[in-house]
């Protein structure tokens, strides 16, 4: 983040471009992804996820994926974790699950390479 805070479109390029690679270049792909991130604590933000929301009833957690069904904003969210990403599926352009996210850590940097957009999750503070 130190590095790409000031220049977010030249980490979304980059990654955009692992993202994009032939299959035949995955060991190259690995090596630069692994450069530039961090692993992520899948089972401490499963936790923290599944204990923020396991009482509520727009909430549920399958094996691999937490989902918000919230109908009162019509929202349909689906967190999946890994530990070198999260695959975040939503029919908005807000999530709540950026709210959980924002408190574990605000670092995380959110790319949509079918909408072409991508943003520090911490940058959202200051719109919310």
């Amino acid at each position: 983040m130190k590095l790409y805070h000031e220049r977010p479109s030249s980490l979304y390029e980059m990654l955009k471009q692992i993202y994009t690679l032939n299959k035949c270049e995955i060991d190259y792909a690995f090596q630069v992804f692994s450069s530039l991130t961090d692993k992520i604590e899948k089972e401490r933000i499963d936790q923290k996820l599944y204990l923020k929301y396991h009482h509520e009833m727009i909430y549920t957690k399958t094996k691999t994926e937490h989902i918000i069904n919230n109908l009162y904003k019509d929202e349909v969210s689906i967190l999946n974790i890994k530990h070198s990403y999260m695959l975040l599926t939503t029919n908005h352009s807000y999530s709540s699950f950026f709210n959980i996210l924002l408190d574990y850590h605000d670092a995380f940097f959110v790319c949509d390479f079918k909408n072409q957009d991508y943003f520090f999750l911490n940058d959202i503070k200051v719109l919310v």
